[in-house]
């Protein structure tokens, strides 16, 4: 038995309206300064004015939400008592509003009592409901069941995943009136964080007919979509599919998983700060390398790549498995070109120094992210060390 999670979704030009007939009339917006100036809180406000619901706004939510910042919204949240909690902005905005929302159910709940075998979050959503706006084409964070929270541990800034099955979205609005507005290295970096999404989840131990049926058509569109999203911002049909495409991989991964990349840029991003997705698709093309090269033959991953390559025209149903599979690198490095997108650790501006003071750091946070496990072939600390080595020199895995 499997379950498919995914929350009502109402997506396209005009999405937005639907805001109408959703019920409840005090709402509680969840958002950052960022989105704020922008103007497109103010889009979402002027919505809720027009079909006479009240609201509050909390926008001190930032990138990498910490756990202090979560802890302040639940109290404006609860002292506030909304019958529908609104989250505008991206994957960050989203997963703060998810942690509120639970901690809005059960007042007495702090970050640890979310997991995924609490029996008492699935009594849920009786004080509120909760409606998820994406404001970029990436995350997917609007139709998963798991909230990303940083917490300060031991010197650094470890991201903890708080997942629960209760925590989707009721409602997705998506709707590219958002997005439109981003620039181009952010456009780049949300859609291959999607892209690291749809890929990973399409090999990722629990996968599953609906997840890959997801996979596979997004990471079609952001193949199709990206470059000219990124060579003209304002091309609506791009943006749209883009949208569209971050959501699908965003049901793919939730309803299977990331792996081995999400938990190296996870990492990652807790120690240098980098933005998400940088992180995770720069770890992408090295980690479908390291799994091509599992020792042992029948090579799960090697079918599982040629049949992606082989699904999405870039290779012939009778070439060899193993050539058809290496297709999949190529094309993420070819994309990769096209976008500009800094595919290895040193350009990112990180000293060698600095990198190997760090390595040690970073596998310790690796091995506690969860995301690892669920990958077709499982690194030791030695291959994680190596990986890293070479993602920061940008050399093709050998091993």
């Amino acid at each position: 038995m499997w379950h498919f999670y995914s929350p009502n979704i109402i997506y396209g030009d005009g999405a937005l309206d639907f805001i109408e007939k959703i019920k409840g009339e005090k709402c509680f917006v969840v958002t950052d300064k960022v989105i704020e100036e922008l103007g497109y809180l103010k889009l979402l406000t002027d919505k809720l004015d027009k079909y006479g619901k009240k609201y509050e706004v909390f926008n001190d939510t930032v990138p990498d939400p910490h756990e202090e910042d979560v802890m302040k919204g639940k109290e404006r949240c609860n002292k506030y008592g909304p019958d529908l909690i609104i989250a505008l902005g991206g994957g960050s905005v989203i997963d703060s509003a998810k942690a509120l929302w639970a901690m809005y159910e059960y007042p007495e709940y702090t970050l640890n009592n979310i997991d995924p075998f609490s029996d008492q979050l699935y009594d849920f959503a009786n004080k509120a409901k909760m409606v998820a706006i994406p404001t970029t084409s990436g995350t997917g964070a609007e139709v998963t069941w798991a909230a990303v929270i940083s917490r300060f541990e031991n010197g650094v800034w470890r991201k903890m995943s708080l997942p629960h099955m209760s925590l989707v979205p009721t409602f997705a609005i998506v709707d590219p009136i958002f997005p439109k507005g981003m620039p181009s290295n952010l456009t780049v970096n949300t859609a291959i964080d999607a892209l690291s999404h749809s890929i990973e989840a399409y090999v990722s131990a629990w996968r599953n007919e609906f997840s890959d049926a997801m996979a596979l058509k997004a990471i079609e569109l952001i193949f199709k979509y990206l470059p000219i999203a990124y060579k003209d911002g304002e091309n609506k049909d791009a943006r749209d599919y883009l949208h569209q495409a971050a959501t699908m991989a965003g049901l793919a991964f939730g309803n299977s998983q990331a792996h081995l990349a999400h938990a190296m840029g996870h990492s990652w991003g807790g120690v240098f700060h980098t933005q998400h997705g940088q992180s995770v698709g720069l770890f992408l093309q090295y980690i479908t390398q390291y799994c091509l090269n599992a020792p042992g033959e029948p090579n799960e991953s090697v079918k599982l790549y040629s049949i992606l390559a082989k699904k999405l025209g870039w290779a012939n149903w009778d070439d060899n498995d193993k050539k058809a599979a290496y297709l999949v690198v190529d094309k993420l490095k070819e994309l990769q070109k096209i976008v500009n997108f800094t595919s290895n650790l040193k350009d990112l501006g990180i000293s060698k120094k600095d990198f190997e003071n760090n390595l040690d750091k970073l596998i310790s946070l690796f091995f506690q992210d969860p995301s690892g496990t669920m990958a077709p072939r499982i690194p030791n600390k030695g291959d994680v060390k190596l990986l890293y080595q070479y993602a920061y020199d940008g050399k093709d895995v050998d091993f």
